[in-house]
């Protein structure tokens, strides 16, 4: 049975060393330092790139180390707690658990690019197989270099429809990205962890946010769109920014540098209603870029037509103001979290307009509460979110 929430200990250590076994030792050591313990009931486990080029050693070296230790994790470019981090560098975070107030288990799927959309079946019925009762949370990982969303999550979640669902994509800056589950070093897989016991709360925050009224894409050739709103595509996002930020007259390239911030944005026509999270999920559609002479503006990717589109922007307020709000709603209903995880987005974290970070709000907001952060190829709930923040807060 799971145990009472105000009995665990979390405990977190990062080591630079730049071998596997011997850094997995340093931050396996801290973490018990500081949880107070001589051995942990579960870890968490995410290291940089150049540990995850030799899958073989790091496996070996979860196994020596951790032995019957359950654990669970992920490659990343950067792994923070409030103390410690790395970024860009050789290192391994490791945030250990003693009495863990929730039950838990595993799952994974293999061959990612193979399967496409069909991992989402395979995960439902390992769950239902497996589990007597619906868990109470349900967090994934998957990577990245393989991983097709698609339609997946909004099978799983009509599959289990008051399970929260969410996760996240390996970060890479390099070819390979690997998961870690118990010992054993993934690729092209996506591996799945449930909890039961624990309500945790999920919160995500956009720095990109719809503007104005929805728009109109009434052309588009490929990748080009040539008229929103049965006007020249390029017009229509000149006359966006006139409108909403009222820009002065101004240099062309200072003009194109706005015009760098804006995005398409994708939303249901209906808003989505899930279990203990809050926020609003949607699709934003990077623009490549625009030519003056034909009106025409490039987009990143395809356009959902059954969703309603917006403009909008990226700016540093939108980030710091959206994640103030949404983090004091779910300090309403979880008021002394266990612990905190963030999952913050490459394009989110990298971010050098703005003045106050993720993590320092997280910490203004929640004080003294053990945190552990992950940087991510995009966010996983209700869909892929590539320009988002999560965080999920545990009783």
């Amino acid at each position: 049975m799971a145990v009472s929430s105000k009995t665990m200990r979390v405990g977190a250590g990062v080591s630079k060393l730049k071998e596997a076994e011997g850094a997995l030792q340093e931050a396996y050591r801290k973490s018990l330092q500081r949880l107070g313990a001589t051995k942990a009931d579960l870890c968490f486990i995410f290291y940089s790139y150049d540990y995850a080029l030799d899958a073989v050693s790091v496996s070996s070296a979860f196994k020596k180390v951790l032995r019957d230790i359950p654990h669970f994790g992920a490659s990343s470019w950067s792994a923070w707690t409030a103390r410690e981090s790395f970024e860009g560098e050789t290192g391994m975070l490791v945030v250990s658990l003693k009495a863990p107030a929730f039950e838990f288990d595993f799952f994974k799927v293999h061959s990612l690019r193979e399967k496409a959309e069909l991992w989402s079946a395979e995960i439902s019925r390992q769950i239902g197989d497996r589990l007597p009762t619906t868990p109470d949370f349900l967090f994934l990982i998957a990577d990245s270099l393989n991983f097709v969303a698609g339609n997946g999550f909004a099978f799983v979640e009509r599959q289990f429809p008051q399970l929260p669902i969410c996760g996240m994509g390996t970060s890479f800056s390099v070819p390979q990205c690997s998961l870690a589950c118990n010992g054993e070093v993934h690729m092209n897989s996506l591996l799945g962890m449930t909890f039961k016991g624990i309500e945790p709360w999920v919160g995500i925050y956009q720095n990109i946010k719809p503007e104005l009224e929805p728009i109109a894409v009434n052309r588009m050739s490929e990748n080009l769109v040539i008229e929103i709103d049965q006007k020249p595509a390029f017009y229509k996002l000149c006359e966006h920014l006139m409108t909403h930020d009222d820009l002065p007259m101004m240099s062309p390239d200072e003009f194109r540098r706005h015009m760098g911030n804006l995005y398409i944005i994708e939303k249901g026509k209906t808003i989505s209603e899930r279990p203990r999270t809050i926020g609003d999920n949607y699709r934003v559609i990077p623009l490549l870029g625009s030519e003056m002479t034909t009106g025409m503006v490039a987009v990143a990717n395809s356009l959902d037509f059954s969703q309603v589109h917006y403009l909008g922007q990226k700016k540093a307020t939108y980030a710091e103001r959206d994640a103030e709000q949404i983090l004091q709603q779910i300090r309403e209903k979880v008021p002394n979290p266990s612990m905190v995880w963030m999952l913050s987005s490459t394009s989110r974290f990298r971010d050098t307009e703005r003045k106050l970070s993720d993590l320092a709000i997280v910490e203004s907001i929640f004080p003294d509460v053990p945190i552990m952060g992950m940087a991510t190829n995009g966010e996983y709930l209700g869909g892929l979110n590539q320009s988002a923040g999560i965080v999920i807060a545990f009783p």
